[in-house]
């Protein structure tokens, strides 16, 4: 038994509530395939293309690069360099065409083609644990990536992921 099925059985007795990835979810666009109730709303984030990118680095900024790779090692850019590409939040990006990862991030922030997330309550479910989740569930993300050379995510696949949603406490504690 993993600690999340351990703290649910401890603190949710009657069971987790299971819901569809994009009932909880913002994404960043509207995907093509679904419907207009699947994204009742999106947050839009500019694009930049893989070079533009490496064109922003910076030793000492304070901008997170959010690229699509699997490197372990951040990169940093500054405002004024990310100019009219800066955004900010607290997301969880997975690639919109590669090798299937997730990221979190909290603060500032630049992206190259990432799909972007955002829990549309968090009250309801943490960033960190919808991060946390899609982390320990990459298999079945990977499954839903396609394509010949580069593979890119079915959307619509990716947003009818069930999710399990534990009370704020059962979360914070997962994530901790």
């Amino acid at each position: 038994m993993n600690r999340f099925e351990s703290l649910v059985e401890r603190l949710c007795p009657e069971g987790v509530e299971f819901v569809r990835l994009y009932e909880v979810t913002i994404w960043d666009k509207h995907f093509n395939g679904l419907e207009k109730s699947m994204q009742p709303k999106i947050i839009n984030y500019p694009y930049l293309l893989a070079k533009q990118i490496e064109d922003l680095e910076e030793e000492n900024g304070n901008v997170r690069i959010l690229d699509t790779g699997i490197r372990k090692i951040y990169r940093w850019t500054n405002e004024k360099k990310a100019g009219k590409y800066l955004c900010e939040g607290e997301v969880v990006a997975i690639p919109g065409g590669g090798t299937p990862n997730v990221k979190y991030y909290k603060g500032k922030f630049v992206t190259s083609d990432n799909r972007i997330a955002t829990s549309n309550d968090t009250n309801r479910l943490l960033n960190k644990f919808l991060y946390y989740w899609l982390s320990n569930n990459i298999n079945e993300l990977a499954n839903l990536y396609r394509g010949p050379s580069i593979k890119h995510p079915s959307m619509l696949g990716v947003l009818s992921l069930e999710i399990p949603v534990p009370p704020l406490a059962v979360q914070r504690a997962v994530v901790g």
